[in-house]
């Protein structure tokens, strides 16, 4: 009986090995991190170099609070992707959030922006929250229900 149990848990580890690894659908998220940041920070850098423009129309305002929302966000995107490449156990849960506070962020600058009347930024704000909530619709669940990341994010 014992043999029969060591073999049972001999063939589980085997089955759970060969889960581990950024590999399968964890490349995609691996790329964006990669891929993600470095995007950011140029768009960060014009974004800044626009600043006097906006702000001489009229929405300096809205465009600062923007770029505090984008730095922030960036901020968030370096933390998760040093959780993910680390292989750590909370990489899973800190990526749903930074899921989740994309599009809330979105959300709360695209009411502002309506508010306020910015129609340029409202459009292209609405644009970014359908993108976010189809990301979030794919990567969400694959976060909590995949063999993958449960096998991978161990540390």
């Amino acid at each position: 009986m014992t043999e029969q149990v060591e073999q049972f848990e001999s063939n589980m580890e085997n089955e759970n090995q060969k889960y581990v690894g950024i590999r399968g659908w964890l490349i995609l998220p691996a790329i964006g991190f990669v891929l993600g940041p470095i995007g950011g920070v140029i768009g960060l850098v014009v974004a800044l170099r626009m600043y006097s423009d906006v702000a001489r129309a009229g929405y300096g305002g809205i465009y600062t609070l923007e770029l505090l929302v984008i730095i922030g966000i960036l901020v968030f995107t370096l933390y998760a992707a040093y959780l993910f490449f680390k292989k750590k156990s909370n990489a899973p849960k800190t990526i749903i959030t930074l899921l989740i506070v994309g599009i809330v962020s979105s959300c709360v600058l695209l009411v502002i922006e309506l508010g306020a009347g910015a129609d340029p930024f409202a459009i292209e704000t609405g644009k970014q929250l359908v993108k976010e909530i189809i990301g979030a619709a794919i990567w969400i669940p694959y976060f909590r229900v995949s063999k993958r990341v449960k096998a991978t994010f161990v540390n």
